[in-house]
């Protein structure tokens, strides 16, 4: 079934598709679509499970749901907003709004007449004698706030001016919000005699509160509520109140979008749908004493007890019950019989469908009857009575009732019992997909279908449900303009009475998707409680549950590979690798079966990359190493990332010694060419260890910790190398180990010392700065030389701190110098890779400089060649940082490592320091003139300052002169020595 006969659909938003007043509405545009045939899609737009609110702000509506079905819109109370409306209204759908205005949207409006109910509430408890009228109501709602309006116009109408402190403003318009104002009420002494509440909710709670408070209703205080909701006439009293016929309220609304539809002008907006005043007792009225209750009139109290009803069900569906009813009452020769009566009594009750609306017929047959035997008793005292005794009647009457409450609690009872079995089987979701929505089976719903969002925001319809017959195929993905799908709104076109709903299922943050049924409008349970928000609330949930099972399975998974791979490589981790190698050593070989060899390769310089490009860079550059590595192995081999940038090869099967080396040679120029990092084009090498197992009893941690050992041996022998383990590597690498300890237990306590060396202009042989040395004074071996402990503090990354202290010292030291001798004396300090490449080093110069009230042209930092050209941009942009300090830069070691003329004029050097091992060769080795005579010269012509280091005789230094290099440094002049000492040294040097 496909084809959808309507000429019209009809969409519907709301924040709840249940209760009295949604449902209420929801019933008359269904029943307004029956007659003027068109479908309706109510499209509930708040969150699934959600309970009974005050809707003052518009939920968030993001999906035009169902746009490709519908002509139009009836919008209730603040179901979307007004962009989403427009968007609506400009894609040629004309809304109508319930019961309210929506800011910046030109539409109709469909109104209950609250103006004219609530003038005459007021009305008549002035009849009363009422002058002390109270009104207690949410004023957040715009109905509410007419009412109060309606409420103060019509007070003074009758010459009472309305009390301020007689307002009592409810938090909501429920029950707990009638509670708290009834205790507002008794905290101020109850200085009313009457209230009009803003609903029947707030009736119910005041009337409560104050009945526990001790007043009698309604002699101590009358009441009257506003809406007739079902339990106003159960109420004790029995509520007077105003009957809001909601029904009407959509049947109009409904009616005026098919006008719209058919491109007729609006109805001049509001419409108002008429309200009116229902008597009970909570007014101070007494059943058999209403004034002017006559039973000449009984006709016309009963269809006054069916007003607001007759504007829904219409006159004629009511009138002949009524007069039969009447005629009854009266007697005479006409009298109906008994059979008639009863037949009267069920029209009644089928047309309203309310009981509490034969219980005010109750109340009206037994005032007419009463005031009708009176009138028989006075004017003929021993006439005997005529007609049907009143007696026989009301007992008809209350059966009747008896039978519509037993049916409402039968249905009630169903509901709940229909939605234990729904939660039951969603709950048993893992025996059968709820998604295919085989649960529906055990509700009323005819039909139903079942859209899940994709990634995309598309819709998938993941299943149907039919009740008699198989459901239509289901197509491919589709939008939420086109769900529900066609197949739906056919179904309901077959069956008058019922519409399509939609409801998302979606509970806070989780939104799956979006569910359909076909159903009848349910009005009988609270708002909120309905059961297709329960449905869906519940299928959102299992959904929910569902996924967390499956998230879990795969979190296991995914817990099973993070226990045996590196998540950044894909390469096996170190737990893995280790269990291979145990493997391997446990098998049984054959003599010739080949031996075990593990290689042990660390990055070297990785610390730079991650300083200088970031930490993203670094992942990146050991995502590409993994992949080279695996592209230079055998199936057969294993590789696996040890850890930061350390990775660990298994060789199984290596006849000689030559094959372990031939693969970690095969690695090291595999890193030949560059690695593409984050648009930079990135070198490293890779320092191999290699150890090979000789028997079944060597242990897998002992051959990595061997294969790490010969690593390190070949990184300290020179960097992208390689070694194979021997014993005596061992004990050098426990000596390191030492080292690495007691450096940082150095560092910690103070055992660096700042040492100093002198830097002499050679023509003049004044001092005019010093260099800074890091020296460690051991407690048990005295000072140890820089060549043991730096490279390990390098490796290590300690050698930050160390230039940290020594930074720190130098300025201290230096301002002290400059104080003590008026001397105009500089000092330079050495920074590593890693303090340069960490962007901190320029924030700690700012603050050495501020602490030690120096200029920044009093300190120089010194750096090598292979620093700076690692990244010539970046180091320019942090020298350039450095230099707007004040500071200056020297490059150190000139001449040992690489650099280009172009890179060194782009960067801002200051001085040029000669190698010592130039320097020592002079008049030795004639080249070695020519090469320091050009090093000058090239120096002196891009203007920069030249430093040579290692001069340690006289000849040395008056060649240098003879060269034109301007400054010297050496033993010629003094050995490095405590910084304590320079003054002292100062002193010696000018006497």
């Amino acid at each position: 079934m496909t084809k959808v006969t309507r000429r019209f659909t009809l969409g519907v938003l709301s924040p709840f598709l249940g209760g009295w007043y949604f449902g209420g509405i929801l019933a008359g545009i269904a029943r307004a679509g029956r007659s003027l045939d068109a479908g309706v899609i109510a499209i509930q737009t708040s969150d699934a499970g959600t309970e009974q609110t005050e809707i003052d702000q518009p939920p968030e509506v993001r999906h035009p749901i169902a746009w490709d079905h519908v002509s139009g819109f009836v919008v209730i109370l603040n179901a979307a907003g007004p962009q989403y409306l427009l968007a609506a209204q400009q894609a040629g759908k004309p809304v109508v709004t319930v019961p309210h205005d929506v800011p910046d949207l030109s539409c109709p409006a469909v109104r209950p007449d609250n103006r004219t109910g609530a003038r005459e509430a007021v009305t008549h408890l002035i009849a009363h004698g009422h002058t002390r009228i109270a009104f207690a109501g949410y004023l957040g709602a715009s109905d509410v706030r007419e009412r109060l309006d309606a409420y103060r116009h019509t007070m003074r109408a009758h010459g009472l001016e309305p009390d301020p402190a007689l307002l009592f403003e409810a938090a909501d318009n429920h029950e707990g919000g009638g509670e708290l104002a009834a205790r507002h009420m008794i905290e101020t002494g109850v200085r009313s005699t009457a209230v009009l509440a803003g609903t029947d909710a707030n009736a119910a709670g005041i009337m409560r509160v104050l009945t526990a408070g001790g007043l009698r209703l309604p002699d101590d205080q009358a009441v009257v509520g506003f809406d007739d909701q079902r339990m106003a006439a159960y109420l004790d009293p029995p509520l007077t109140t105003v009957r809001q016929p909601v029904e009407m309220l959509g049947y109009t609304a409904a009616t005026e979008l098919v006008r719209l539809i058919r491109g007729e002008r609006p109805s001049p907006a509001p419409l108002h749908v008429p309200t009116g005043l229902v008597v009970r007792a909570s007014c101070g009225c007494d059943h058999g004493h209403r004034a002017g209750t006559r039973p000449a009139d009984a006709a016309g109290h009963l269809k006054a007890a069916l007003a607001p009803l007759i504007d829904e069900v219409g006159l004629a569906a009511v009138a002949p019950h009524v007069e039969v009813l009447a005629a009854a009452i009266g007697g005479g020769p006409d009298r109906p019989t008994a059979a008639r009566i009863h037949a009267a009594l069920q029209g009644l009750t089928q047309a309203t469908g309310r009981p509490e609306i034969l219980m005010d017929l109750v109340n009206t047959v037994s005032d007419c009857g009463t005031a009708s035997a009176s009138e028989r008793s006075s004017a003929t005292p021993s006439a005997e009575p005529s007609g049907i005794p009143i007696e026989s009647m009301m007992r008809d009457m209350m059966h009747t009732l008896g039978r519509a409450q037993f049916r409402d609690s039968v249905y009630l009872q169903r509901t709940l019992s229909r939605q234990y079995e729904v939660s039951t089987q969603l709950l048993r979701a893992h025996r059968e997909d709820p998604r295919r929505l085989a649960w529906l089976a055990r509700t009323q719903a005819r039909a139903g279908s079942l859209g899940l969002w994709t990634p995309d925001g598309q819709v998938m319809l993941a299943g149907a449900y039919r009740r008699n017959g198989e459901p239509a195929d289901q197509p491919a993905p589709t939008t939420a303009a086109a769900f529900p799908p066609a197949g739906l709104l056919a179904e309901a076109s077959e069956h008058p009475q019922e519409v399509v709903f939609v409801v998302p299922v979606k509970v806070d943050t989780s939104d799956w998707g979006l569910l359909a049924v076909v159903d009848r409008a349910e009005q009988e349970v609270e708002t909120g409680r309905e059961p297709i928000n329960q449905w869906a609330a519940l299928l959102a949930h299992t959904l929910d549950y569902d996924q967390l099972v499956q998230d879990l399975r795969k979190g296991k998974d995914q817990l099973r590979t993070a226990a045996l791979y590196d998540d950044l490589t894909g390469l096996p981790n170190r737990a893995f690798f280790l269990d291979r190698l145990r493997e391997a050593l446990d098998r049984d070989r054959p003599a010739d079966g080949g031996r075990i060899a593990v290689l042990f390769l660390d990055l070297d310089g990785f610390k730079v990359i991650n300083d200088s490009l970031g930490h993203t860079a670094g992942d990146g550059l050991l995502v590409q190493v993994a992949t080279r590595i695996t592209e230079n192995l055998r199936e057969a081999d294993t590789a696996a990332r040890f850890g930061g940038d350390e990775f660990l090869i298994l060789l199984d099967g290596v006849d000689r010694v030559q094959q372990a080396t031939d693969v970690a040679r095969r690695l090291q120029d595999s890193f030949f060419q560059p690695f593409h990092v984050q648009g930079h084009d990135v070198v490293v090498t890779a320092s191999i260890g290699v150890a090979l197992a000789d028997h079944r009893r060597d242990a897998a941690e002992d051959l990595v910790r061997d294969a790490d050992v010969a690593m390190y041996t070949a990184k300290s022998a020179m960097k992208g190398s390689h070694a194979i383990f021997d014993s005596s590597m061992r004990a050098k690498a426990v000596k390191r180990l030492q080292i690495e300890t007691e450096l940082r237990w150095a560092i910690e306590h103070g055992e660096i010392e700042t040492y100093v060396q002198p830097i002499v202009h050679m023509a003049t042989g004044e001092v005019t700065a010093f260099e800074a040395l890091a020296r460690w004074r051991h407690p048990a071996r005295g000072l140890i030389s820089p060549n043991d402990f730096l490279p390990v503090a390098e490796e290590t990354g300690m050698i930050t701190e160390i230039g940290r202290q020594i930074l720190t010292e130098s300025g201290r030291r230096l301002a002290s110098w400059r104080a003590a001798t008026g001397r105009d004396l500089r000092i330079s300090v050495n920074v590593s890779h890693s303090q340069l490449w960490t962007r901190t080093l320029v924030g700690l110069l700012a603050d050495c400089l501020r602490e030690s009230r120096l200029d920044g042209r009093c300190l120089a930092l010194e750096l090598t060649e292979s620093v700076v050209m690692r990244d010539v941009t970046q180091a320019r942009t942090i020298l350039t940082e450095i230099h707007e300090l004040g500071c200056e830069v020297y490059i150190d070691d000139f001449g040992t490592g690489y650099s280009s003329l172009e890179a060194l004029h782009r960067l801002p050097i200051d001085a040029l320091k000669i190698d010592r091992s130039f320097v020592s060769r002079l008049g030795s080795d004639t080249k070695s003139d020519d090469l320091v005579g050009s090093m000058v010269l090239m120096g002196r012509k891009l203007g920069l300052q030249i430093i040579a280091e290692g001069v340690e005789t006289a000849d040395q230094r008056d060649r240098l002169l003879g060269l034109d290099c301007g400054y010297g440094q050496g033993f010629l002049y003094a050995m490095p020595f405590p910084a304590d000492q320079a003054l002292e040294f100062l002193r010696r040097w000018q006497g």
